[in-house]
């Protein structure tokens, strides 16, 4: 789910988001079983967001260079956004892309616009890397529109009031925060990215009513463009963190057969023992 393609949300304050039917779909496609979000940047704040409305609806959360808390002085391109966008926008009219990508620009000219140059020169001499770099290059000429009133929310409400790590945020009439997303949450941080350091994350993940939390640093590599998505295009994020992403996932699956295997000998009328993470019925 990436914030590239906003299709699903009108404004945060009451989500229209058609993964409320697509989660059930995938679920019982799946025989019910409960399915995993992903997310990437903007993306991934909002499904964080969902799933601290409906947790009992995921299996776990995945985060790729998705900020979470908005507090001062957390993220350079936090406090220039602040200090940059405007108090409000048009609520009746859409945001440009363009215009979205030109206040970013100012508010983070290192990820947005010397990283890019600098990548560029780096790759030369390296064939694949040039081409990882122009095709992202490519891809982020896609701008989308925003409607003003989604806008005006994420910048007033996260960015702003910081409403979501704090625990204010009301969404379908509901307050939520840290303290209602008890969903094992696997977050990968880029060390040089300024949209979403460490400092955006860890204290979001601190909170989460349940230890199984997990943070992966990457350290970034040349080849991408821009660090912000370097964790979905690199190579080396992909021959590494990639790999832990998939260990994760197919940790929680094992884990969730197991509770499910244990739960089901519980419900039944013959006795049982547990041994690991297996349920053995005794007789």
């Amino acid at each position: 789910m990436d914030a590239a393609k906003p299709r699903w949300i009108g404004r945060l304050g009451r989500i229209r988001w058609p993964g409320d039917r697509r989660v059930a779909t995938i679920s019982k496609r799946a025989n019910g079983a409960l399915p995993f979000l992903m997310g990437h940047s903007l993306g991934g704040t909002l499904a964080t967001i969902y799933c601290s409305l409906e947790p009992r609806s995921v299996k776990g959360l995945v985060l790729l260079g998705a900020p979470l808390c908005f507090e001062p002085v957390s993220s350079r391109f936090r406090d220039a956004l602040v200090a940059l966008a405007p108090e409000e926008f048009s609520e009746t009219e859409v945001v440009a892309g363009s215009l979205l990508s030109w206040i970013s620009a100012i508010a983070s000219p290192n990820t947005f616009v010397w990283s890019r140059w600098m990548d560029a020169a780096l790759s030369l001499a390296d064939h694949a890397a040039m081409d990882f770099h122009a095709r992202t290059e490519r891809w982020a000429l896609d701008e989308v529109a925003l409607p003003g009133k989604l806008v005006n929310q994420i910048v007033q409400w996260l960015y702003r009031e910081n409403r979501f790590c704090h625990g204010t945020l009301t969404v379908r009439d509901r307050t939520v925060g840290p303290a209602s997303m008890p969903v094992p949450t696997l977050a990968i941080v880029n060390a040089a990215d300024e949209i979403a350091p460490l400092t955006t994350v860890a204290p979001f993940i601190d909170k989460i009513p349940t230890k199984d939390t997990r943070i992966i640093e990457h350290p970034g590599e040349i080849g991408v463009g821009l660090p912000h998505v370097g964790m979905l295009v690199g190579r080396a994020a992909y021959a590494r963190v990639w790999l832990q992403i998939v260990a994760w996932l197919k940790a929680q699956l094992n884990r969730a057969m197991g509770l499910s295997r244990l739960e089901s000998c519980r419900g039944g009328d013959a006795k049982f023992h547990e041994s690991g993470s297996r349920c053995c019925v005794a007789s």
